[in-house]
């Protein structure tokens, strides 16, 4: 019991909220005065009328509106889901003693019955622990399911659904090891697809996912029973036109294209194949007739458009030990050599780039600025600090016109002690023999790398948690390429 003194010495307010908690709590746990039962699935949940309007506007309309017939009923079922009915006795309990225990199995089917029943403050306390746990989900097989329940509610849950999407598409390598890839549902995998910022190793790997994906799609529909054989083929057919055009086939090597032939996914719908291997070699032969057809189809500029490959053919990785020893606006520099051109059917042509990268910071030096202008007299230009995380990239080459590139840069980061790519920044940029530079800055909030040992960044990963890590991606838009990407919006197949 808790005391507040007031100025007047004779006025003590005494608190007590802790038994009265207690007291509420014994309501649940003996089961007293109840006076309403919900019955979910095959089990009785005795409850009490006056705890459940308290904490559900949905359970009030229902309990004491009389135009429902749950109001005049003592016995009420409730349709849950099996998940569903697996927790609720907790999600019951969390209404009269305000306390849960949840897991990476169990906080999905907790979050539908907070929507469910508007409880707005267990939708927030299971939003919190997914957004903290999305890693974990993801090497356990439930960041696709957790992805598409939060999309199936449009707008409700948008920063977490923002969350999940951006570790689907920038960490594909990991979600694709589990079992729950497999679930994707077509219509967010088509959407997926679209993305020119999906981070994998190259489109033949990407390939190869979607493979794995199919043959299980085909053993699922084996096991149809109320499906003829024509039926199934069909079925099976049509998932491979609505999926499979959105590889983008002419990103493959000419060699990886040949290996496409030899898959075992062909046998399916040999002729579909063969015609989306025939649009990669004729862009790698230069048939710009047949580009500009196939441009010409919807979303067909993205076929000719550069993904985040992470092979050392389109980027490089840096990675930064020991980051508290780092003396400020000290900079780290590397050197890389990008295709000047994704066409095979160009000459092997190389452009060399200066990677410089600033973790702590930004400083130019005081100087003087003499004769410049016309003006005889000299300017002091005084010393400026930027306080960013910056990256400059440097286009080291003579270009003859003006060419478009795709700068990725991916940070890894670290949660529940999985390291994984936690931020992605693309840009776009046209380099000249006049604009070689471009300044990508904020990769990671300053003021976030200057917590301390007690609060660390989750972008330091390592044993030590004291290193930095990214990978630097630069990719050429030919002319063909498409620097848009359709929004992440689902539509049915």
């Amino acid at each position: 019991m808790e005391e507040q003194i007031s100025q007047d010495s004779c006025d003590v307010e005494m608190t007590n909220s802790k038994g009265v908690l207690l007291k509420i709590a014994n309501l649940y746990a003996e089961q007293l005065m109840s006076d309403v039962c919900l019955v979910v699935g095959a089990n009785r949940y005795p409850a009490h009328r006056v705890i459940l309007c308290a904490s559900s506007d949905v359970f009030q309309v229902m309990l004491m509106n009389p135009e429902w017939n749950e109001c005049r009923e003592s016995v009420i079922e409730l349709k849950e889901d099996p998940m569903c009915s697996m927790v609720f006795p907790q999600f019951l309990k969390y209404l009269y003693v305000g306390q849960i225990k949840v897991s990476i199995q169990t906080v999905m089917p907790m979050l539908e019955l907070a929507d469910k029943y508007n409880i707005k403050d267990l939708v927030e306390l299971c939003v919190d622990y997914m957004m903290k746990h999305i890693a974990k989900a993801a090497t356990q097989g439930y960041l696709v399911s957790w992805f598409q329940y939060t999309i199936s509610l449009g707008n409700s849950h948008v920063e977490l659904t923002q969350a999940l999407q951006n570790f689907l598409k920038w960490n594909l390598n990991i979600v694709s090891e589990s079992n729950d890839f497999n679930e994707l549902c077509g219509m967010i995998l088509v959407t997926l697809l679209q993305q020119n910022d999906i981070v994998v190793q190259s489109e033949f790997t990407l390939f190869e996912y979607l493979e794995k994906w199919l043959l299980y799609k085909k053993d699922q529909l084996d096991k149809e029973q109320e499906m003829n054989e024509e039926e199934k083929l069909y079925e099976l057919v049509s998932t491979i036109e609505a999926v499979f055009v959105h590889v983008r086939f002419a990103m493959m090597s000419p060699s990886e294209l040949a290996q496409i032939l030899v898959r075992p996914i062909l046998q399916y719908h040999k002729e579909f194949f063969v015609e989306r291997v025939a649009i990669g070699m004729s862009y790698h032969s230069g048939q710009e007739d047949r580009i500009r057809e196939i441009r010409a189809q919807e979303n067909g500029a993205l076929q000719f458009t550069p993904r985040l490959y992470t092979t050392d053919v389109w980027g490089l990785s840096m990675k930064i030990d020991d980051f508290e020893g780092i003396e400020n606006y000290r900079s780290f520099v590397a050197l890389f050599f990008s295709q000047q051109d994704l066409s095979e059917c160009q000459e092997e042509q190389s452009v060399a780039w200066e990677i410089e990268f600033f973790p702590r910071g930004v400083r130019f030096n005081r100087a003087k600025l003499i004769g410049v202008f016309n003006t005889p007299v000299s300017t002091e230009i005084p010393e400026s600090i930027i306080r960013t995380v910056r990256l400059k990239v440097l286009c080291q080459e003579k270009l003859e016109e003006d060419r478009r590139f795709t700068i990725g840069v991916l940070i890894s980061g670290v949660q529940n002690r999985i390291t994984y790519i936690r931020t992605c920044h693309v840009r776009t940029a046209y380099f000249s023999n006049e604009f070689r530079v471009l300044n990508i800055d904020n990769l990671i909030p300053y003021e976030e790398l200057k917590l301390s040992a007690v609060n660390l960044s989750p972008h330091l990963i390592g044993e030590k948690r004291d290193t930095i890590q990214l990978h630097v991606i630069i990719a050429p838009l030919g002319e063909h390429a498409s620097s848009e990407t359709p929004p992440f919006e689902f539509r049915n197949l």
